[in-house]
């Protein structure tokens, strides 16, 4: 028979035994019962075709969508335009009198609404066939219209857009300079046109663009033409743009119109095609090879232009034949007449490194 001591001590080693192995039991079901981590889903990201900047798959639906382009107004009356800001790509271009227009081009960014568009130029087919997809103006010259219908372009004007909603002429300014385009409606209704080629080759970042990275630092560049004057300014982080010395800025945020990147194209003018009623009007050639300028990061380089047809896009090469590779975002180009036009380009100095100083003598 067992005292009462030891029956005590026996039902003290049972308590704390069950005890023991009830904490080891829940320990065990806590640590089954944690979920494991997972691993973090790669982010796969796809690339703006005519910028370079990247979008996380999916995020972007215009990508998969045709560009839309315009042929925009650039006379004083027509300013502020609408919508330049959330371009890929403008083209500056000589037209009569020496004044200048663009062809904008909107693809990964696209407004609500764009404008004012204007009437084709002869050389607006050979600028536009290689971008694909939509072009709007508002009619021109009858050889001038075939021409970029041969392109196999959809062509877009008043008349075919009408019952569309893909055009508006807006209230609130004068014709001829009130004819917008409702972008983002328009390319929902032609999915079925393909998305641009890739433009150029974009480097990471702004510093490790071909001018970042060999180009020599600039104040500003003056793209002259004999009626209209471009100037861009780096401000640090992008090229402003100044139009006939006063700031462009975009109607939809009152905000001056910048560019990652501004090529400067040194070309010949066709003045063959006379116009009774306007003369002359001038045909930028864009084909063939000629010289110019790539600005990015704020510095300049040296380039050769290539463009073989006009299906296709033109190539930039440095001087020592090494393709150019340009800053993510958007590029602006001036296309200025060798004859007529006139580039200046304002360098930064360079910053001389002050003598150390003397050491002062000890008493």
């Amino acid at each position: 028979m067992l005292s009462l001591n030891r029956t005590a001590k026996i039902v003290a080693v049972l308590f704390v035994t069950n005890l023991v192995g009830g904490c080891a039991m829940a320990v065990a079901n806590h640590i089954s019962a944690t979920p494991t981590a997972s691993a973090t889903p790669t982010t796969i990201y796809q690339s703006a075709p005519l910028t370079g900047v990247q979008y996380a798959q999916g995020t972007n639906a215009f990508l998969a969508g045709p560009v839309v382009m315009g042929k925009i107004d650039n006379s004083p009356e027509a300013r502020p335009q609408l919508g330049l800001s959330k371009t890929d790509v403008v083209i500056d271009e000589m037209v009569e009198g020496g004044l200048t227009r663009f062809l904008a081009i909107w693809h990964s960014n696209l407004p609500t609404q764009f404008g004012p568009i204007r009437s084709v130029r002869p050389m607006d087919p050979d600028l536009a066939t290689a971008f694909g997809g939509i072009i709007n103006y508002s009619g021109g010259q009858a050889p001038f219209v075939a021409a970029m219908k041969a392109t196999g372009i959809y062509n877009a004007d008043e008349t075919s857009e009408v019952g569309k909603g893909t055009m508006t002429r807006v209230t609130n300014r004068v014709a001829p300079h009130n004819l917008f385009v409702n972008a983002q409606i328009q390319q929902s209704k032609h999915l079925d046109l393909s998305a641009p080629k890739q433009f150029f080759n974009f480097s990471p970042e702004n510093e490790t663009s071909m001018a970042g990275v060999m180009g020599k630092p600039v104040i500003d560049v003056k793209a002259k033409f004999p009626a209209a004057t471009a100037l861009w300014t780096w401000n640090g982080s992008a090229f402003m743009r100044t139009q006939d010395g006063k700031p462009l800025t975009d109607a939809l945020d009152g905000k001056q119109l910048s560019a990652q990147n501004v090529v400067v194209l040194r070309v010949a003018v066709d003045r063959s095609y006379r116009d009774p009623r306007y003369g002359f009007v001038p045909k930028t050639l864009l084909e063939g090879t000629g010289k110019g300028q790539v600005f990015s990061d704020g510095k300049v380089i040296d380039v050769v232009w290539t463009k073989t047809t006009a299906n296709s896009y033109v190539q930039l090469a440095a001087t020592n034949g090494q393709e150019v590779t340009l800053a993510p975002g958007n590029t602006w180009f001036e296309l200025v007449p060798s004859d007529v036009g006139s580039v200046t380009v304002d360098y930064k100095a360079a910053m001389s490194k002050a003598p150390a100083a003397s050491p002062k003598a000890t008493k």
